[in-house]
């Protein structure tokens, strides 16, 4: 193993690695791409959370109208609330109307009943996710499934919270009011009735304390889980309807086209670049020192400048050499640009990428991309095991951007100083070469990977076919080669003829009669019988024993 590591070019390899990472990944991506929390896309998840990515969106929000008394009063007048109300109010007394804040069925007589805004009127109108998909506030909170008749100290405790927040603070609000409560009938029993104006206070506290006990029954009687789902069934389809009204809407996909086109015409724009910077460096990598050498003793500035010239033409020959890889790789880098926005726009309906993870989701495609290049087309046409190599290499960069991506990130708040956005950038793609050496190393030409490479080769199927194919094509070329060698005692009239008559033959069987013929007139021996298919195979069928 320590032969295998001595033979191979690290310094080479690093070289390039680094010059490739910092022309791409570290140097370039910075000028192009502005990465921010949440990506270039408006998603219903972090509108939520006060992320946005469009200043259009986050200004129409700002400029809604307020939750006032005038917008209280229209969410409180739809007809289908004052609809749903009476309705309630006869199977309240019919006896028959569930109260699923406290999993029964309420009393006619002796529940005082409220209709309640399952998600409270105030928290819809102020939901960003709803204002994103410009849906009508009153309508959603006045449909049948988000209306719940309850006793109205339920309702007036909850007030505009949401159930969750308001089912954490509960116990609080209980325990409060027993202390209060206590403290109460505390003063109570210290309280003289000696005088009217005593006995009248005495009798407020009692009806205080009567209430409040009363309260205390109705809150003890929530039951959470039954609360909480009758929460999840009216936001389940509230929600839909947003994400569905939003993420179909025309507003969404030209958001997402224009960004997707935006971040794959920059990828592409920088894979291109990053290719043409990293063949001027390696020209001028050659050149300086021989211009160096040349003018150190004894300098000409004709010489100079013919040096000069020479290094431009030589980097416009490296440039005319690989122009069609450049076209290649903006095509590709086009592609994961796309593939990395729209990925980053996926990500962000259900949590909110930052700028580092959107960073990184674009390096993993631009690897992606040649690795799926690769499986699918196999331009090189490789076998098996090297395709898979091949795969391995490209996936390999790919984690190693990653980690150089990670160790960028780390290092920008730390190099706050002059030229410290550029030392990190330097940093990164250091890192992003060594772990790029070491794991190609590892996984492609150890010793332990030469083995397992080797036991893959041996399991694949028709390996052995192959192998006997590779073996009679080797054999047949040593035929012809003798074949070649042989005096056909033919002059130039009758090889032209030959060929004339050859190249006539319409089909392989006119070939076959014609070769045949010739071989026959000519006395050529051959190890097999032209024209007997059996023949044919047993010859072959030898090469390979």
């Amino acid at each position: 193993m320590q032969a295998e590591a001595i033979k191979y070019p690290w310094a080479e390899e690093l070289e390039k690695t680094v010059v490739n990472s910092l022309t791409t990944s570290f140097g370039l991506d910075f000028l192009l791409f502005k990465d921010k929390e949440g990506g270039d896309v408006d998603t219903v998840h972090n509108v939520r959370k006060g992320v946005w990515s469009t200043d259009q969106e986050k200004q129409r929000y700002e400029q809604q109208e307020g939750y006032d008394k005038d917008v209280a009063a229209a969410y409180h007048e739809h007809k289908n609330y004052i609809d749903t109300g009476k309705e309630d109010k006869k199977l309240q007394g019919q006896g028959k109307l569930h109260d699923s804040y406290r999993g029964r069925t309420m009393e006619s007589k002796h529940d005082e009943r409220n209709l309640d805004h399952v998600i409270s009127a105030k928290e819809i109108h102020g939901d960003a996710g709803r204002v994103l998909a410009e849906l009508d506030g009153v309508e959603l909170a006045n449909q049948s499934s988000n209306l719940q008749s309850t006793h109205a100290t339920i309702n007036k405790s909850k007030n505009s919270t949401p159930i969750d927040d308001y089912l954490n603070k509960l116990p609080g609000i209980l325990n409060a009011r027993k202390e209060t409560q206590a403290k109460d009938q505390q003063l109570l029993t210290s309280m003289k009735r000696d005088t009217p104006k005593q006995q009248q206070k005495a009798r407020e506290l009692e009806d205080k304390i009567r209430k409040n006990n009363e309260t205390i029954k109705q809150l003890e009687s929530i039951d959470p889980d039954e609360m909480r789902k009758r929460d999840a069934a009216a936001r389940s389809p509230y929600n839909q309807q947003i994400n569905f009204e939003y993420y179909t809407s025309s507003k969404f996909l030209k958001q997402t086209a224009k960004a997707s086109s935006l971040a794959g015409l920059k990828m592409g724009t920088r894979q291109m670049l990053g290719m043409v910077l990293a063949e001027v460096w390696f020209e001028l990598r050659q050149q300086i020192p021989a211009i160096f050498e040349k003018n150190k003793k004894n300098f000409d500035f004709g010489k100079f400048i013919e040096g000069v010239k020479e290094t431009l033409q030589g980097i416009w020959r490296r440039v005319q050499a690989r122009f069609k890889d450049f076209l290649i790789s903006f095509k590709d880098g086009a592609f994961a640009g796309v593939l990395g926005s729209a990925t980053t726009t996926l990500f962000n309906i259900f949590a909110t990428t930052q700028k580092a993870g959107i960073k990184i989701i674009r390096e993993i495609w631009g690897h992606l991309v040649k690795a799926i290049k690769l499986i699918i087309f196999n331009p090189d046409q490789l076998s098996f095991v090297d395709l898979c190599k091949a795969v391995v290499s490209v996936l390999s960069v790919a984690v190693s951007t990653v980690v150089g991506s990670i160790v960028y990130v780390q290092m920008l708040p730390l190099c706050s100083f002059p030229f410290g956005s550029e030392l990190a950038a330097f940093l990164g793609a250091l890192v992003t070469g060594i772990v790029t050496l070491g794991m190609n190393y590892f996984l492609l030409y150890s010793s332990v990977a030469q083995k397992l490479w080797t036991f893959v080769e041996s399991i694949m199927p028709h390996a052995d076919t192959v192998k006997k194919f590779q073996a009679i094509n080797a054999e047949l070329d040593r035929y012809l080669i003798e074949l070649s060698r042989l005096e056909f005692n033919l002059d130039a009239d009758e090889l032209e003829r030959f060929s004339f008559e050859l190249a006539a033959c319409n089909d392989e069987i006119q070939r076959g009669m014609l070769l045949k013929e010739e071989v026959a007139k000519r006395g050529i021996e051959l190890p097999y019988e032209m024209g007997n298919t059996e023949s044919t195979r047993k010859w072959l069928a030898s090469l390979t024993k």
